[in-house]
């Protein structure tokens, strides 16, 4: 079984595309009532009752609650360094009303139908910025029913009115006999309902559409006339733990190095494996000579891929010896073999640049023959447009690959462990490799060392199946640096051309973005694809934007190619707003009007965004110093952008040595609304983790691929940011008290067109190729001088 059709297995469900946008499909949102008592790498799947039994209560899958005083709370998400173990439990905690100290988190085994997000395709997925925006509602109502219990015992005990009753960080207290009682005490005696009362959250807005998701579904904490003996959730105003800032969960043990991740799983008489594979995308092994590497003290086996050659033995210093000696000739795949990235992003660019080319219209609003008729005349001074390329990157994550499994004497069932971000789909394809049922494989997700899109498909765990499957021993598969980088696929190359026509007074009348790339999306999910007219949003939600613009269009060419590419933190939109945000700057200097004026002026509907905008504007002195270069050579660039139901605004200071090329960053400074602020400072670690990321794939990272091999082996001449490099970053989180948006993919979208902006002053030109490198910096200078 091929992958493709493996994690299709996982979404065999045919929907309509509203009913995909909506998440909905055949599974209600509503919270499970039932679940096993919890446990360290939490491993059933969730049953039909409540367990209760005189150590502890489970009045849900997410809570148990035992007699010792330790409250052990599931944590649906995966940890990738975002916080997820930290912020999600503290959701239950809260509405628990329980010390924060007596909290134990648990890992979610894997199982979409228990722990599915009901605004990530109701799936058991950690990307997108999801997770604390789709599990607040469902984790506020597990922790509420476990209160609900205790309430109810005490109640019971009392011979009270449980209305009469209050709570406070792990007691239940009646205020009119002065009697209370800790939380550990009521749960021998404790009894789970057959059926709880429906709790809802008052003066709360719901949750809007998101660019990528689509709409949300009902809210599951709505209130509802009809609900007899309906229960309040607990006021915002009456927060302890959301919004309030905690040493993360997760901190010490990585600090002191005891953290578990996939890569340091070890079990009993383990072996060790390495692929070696072709040099090119595609190529397979032909004729291979292993002797020589058979030979080698500590090898067991070598195992023939589809796709290459394993190595199998008692070491890894074996098995990286080993590897060197196979001899192997290789059969190309003629498509990839014929791919070349400077070509494929230069076609781009033509397709981009030529309205007359085929396009799928991904979006619009407004007249779409008013819009054409407007932006017809491209040599009318009220015109304006911006070109950009955007070269592949790899998402670099610190732990590569690897996945480790452990299949039964029989062969009929199997432990694995791999760091992912997405289990279910890991499960279904070692399955199917084994095959064997899911339900025979044993998924555990330790600690994941870098995700960023990359490990929301299987890599690794696919050698460590079909190894496995031969081998019968437990085997863990590690990839190189090496080899993550060459069998990796990354983020899609892009062309955008945006388009504006201004109106008499200065204010935009139209723009339209033609936006090229290959899609991740096509390539695993097809079904979804096809219902989005075949494209992919991930290429072009971020042509959306807040401005007042009467007439908007994006559209959208998905050319398929043979390298494969997949999301990576920011999805398309980190790049597209690098031409958004380079073509407003344009326009503001064209007519002589401050960059943030000319911002705020199309923005006079959007609140939380002159909020940010006036919010940054002040952090960096703005106004007093001016964007233009001063006596230290060094200049500010602005930019915006509003995504995923959140707004943020940045200002960068520059320098540009205009010798050799080098882009210097000497601050930053960001404002972000995110909404409702779960965890204060773990949304500013993310935003400057983002920025950071952001900063090195805006001025180093590119992956070049030629006759399809990849140029780049390793960090020598994979260059990312150090150290010395970043700058010092000041981050404000503002809020209007809007609903909770996501967070983790903010940071990365604003630096590359902040920077651009304020080079553009420096250097009297905009670049238009991201990442923006030394020698195109010297070109852009040389052009302008001509």
């Amino acid at each position: 079984m091929s992958i493709v059709e493996s994690l299709d297995q996982v979404t065999s469900l045919r929907l309509s595309r509203r009913q995909f946008l909506v998440q909905s499909g055949a599974i209600s949102c509503a919270v499970l009532f039932f679940g096993p008592t919890a446990m360290q790498n939490e491993k059933a799947y969730a049953s039909t009752s409540p367990t209760v039994n005189e150590q502890a209560v489970s009045p849900n899958i997410w809570v148990t609650v035992h007699s010792d005083g330790m409250v052990e709370v599931i944590c649906p998400a995966l940890e990738l360094g975002q916080g997820a173990h930290t912020a999600l439990p503290r959701f239950v905690a809260e509405e628990l009303d329980v010390d924060w100290n007596n909290v134990r988190v648990i890992q979610a085994s894997v199982n979409d139908k228990a722990y599915r997000n009901p605004l990530a395709w109701n799936t058991q997925i950690t990307a997108g910025s999801r997770t604390c925006v789709g599990y607040f509602d469902v984790l506020r109502v597990a922790g509420a029913q476990a209160r609900y219990v205790l309430l109810e015992t005490a109640a019971r005990h009392w011979n009270v009115s449980i209305k009469t009753l209050s709570t406070d960080l792990g007691f239940v207290i009646h205020k009119e006999s002065g009697r209370r009682v800790a939380y550990q005490d009521l749960v021998t005696d404790a009894r789970v309902p057959e059926a709880f009362p429906h709790f809802f959250a008052s003066n709360e807005l719901p949750q809007p559409p998101d660019d990528y998701f689509g709409e949300a579904p009902p809210s599951i904490v709505a209130p509802k006339a009809d609900a007899p003996n309906a229960v309040p959730l607990k006021p915002r105003d009456k927060y302890r733990l959301i919004g309030s800032n905690t040493e993360r969960r997760d901190i010490v043990e990585k600090v002191r190095g005891t953290a578990l991740y996939a890569i340091d799983v070890q079990l009993p008489g383990m072996l060790y494996a390495m692929i070696e594979t072709g040099p090119k995308f595609g190529d397979t092994p032909d004729e291979v000579d292993d002797r020589e590497a058979l030979a080698t003290p500590g090898i067991i086996q070598a195992v023939r891929l589809p796709y290459g050659i394993a190595i199998v033995g008692k070491s890894i210093p074996a098995v990286q010896n080993a590897r060197k000696k196979l001899r192997v000739s290789w059969k190309p795949d003629p498509a990839t073999t014929s791919y070349n990235s400077a070509e494929v992003l230069t076609e781009f660019a033509a397709i981009a640049r030529d309205p007359k080319q085929p396009s799928v219209q991904a979006w619009h609003t407004g007249d779409t023959d008013e819009l054409s008729q407007a932006l017809e005349d491209t040599r009318h001074p009220s015109y304006h447009a911006f070109e950009m390329t955007s070269e592949l990157v790899y998402q670099a994550p610190l732990e590569p690959q690897n996945a480790t499994i452990s299949l039964s004497e029989d062969g009929k069932s199997a432990q694995a462990w791999v760091g992912t971000q997405w289990p279910t789909v890991n499960l279904h394809t070692a399955a199917a490799i084994l095959e064997i049922p899911p339900n025979q494989l044993e998924l555990f997700t330790p600690y994941v060392g870098g995700g960023f899109g990359r490990r929301l498909e299987p890599g690794a765990i696919i050698d460590a199946a079909h190894i496995a499957k031969v081998v019968r021993h437990p085997v863990k598969v590690i990839w190189t640096r090496e080899d993550d980088i060459k069998r990796n696929p990354f983020r899609q190359a892009l062309a955008c051309k945006i388009e504006a026509v201004l109106n008499s007074d200065g204010s935009i009348a139209a723009t339209r973005h033609r936006i090229v790339a290959d899609s991740w999306l096509a390539r695993l999910f097809p079904n979804y694809f096809d219902l989005y007219q075949k494209t992919d949003p991930g290429n072009w939600v971020g042509g959306h934007h807040a401005y007042q613009v009467p007439l908007q269009a994006i559209e959208v060419v998905t050319p398929r190619r043979s390298v494969p590419v997949c999301y990576m933190r920011g999805i398309g939109v980190a790049q597209i707003k690098f031409a958004q945000e380079s073509l407003v700057d344009q326009i503001a200097a064209a007519l002589q009007v401050d960059p943030i004026e000319y911002r705020l002026r199309q923005l006079s509907s959007e609140p939380r965004a002159i909020n940010v905008l006036r919010t940054v504007e002040k952090m960096a002195d703005w106004k007093q110093r001016g964007p233009s270069p001063n006596e230290q050579g060094r200049a500010l660039g602005v930019s915006y952008t509003p995504y995923s139901n959140a707004h943020v605004a940045m200002v960068v200071e520059v320098s540009v040595d205009k010798k050799n090329g080098n882009i210097r960053l000497h601050h930053i400074w960001c404002a972000a609304d995110v909404g409702m602020v779960a965890q204060p400072d773990i949304v500013a670690s993310q935003m400057e983790g983002g920025i950071t990321q952001g900063l090195s794939v805006a001025l180093k990272e590119r992956v070049t691929i030629t006759a399809g091999e990849v140029q780049q082996s390793n960090f020598h001449n994979y260059p990312i940011l150090r150290m010395p490099e970043v700058p010092p970053i000041d981050i404000r989180i503002v809020e209007q008290g809007a609903p909770m948006a996501g967070v983790g993919e903010l940071g990365l979208m604003q630096i590359a067109p902040a920077i651009n902006n304020a080079l553009a002053l420096l250097i009297g030109t905009h670049l238009t190729s991201l990442p923006m490198a030394p020698e195109d910096v010297l070109s852009a200078i040389r052009r302008k001088s001509i």
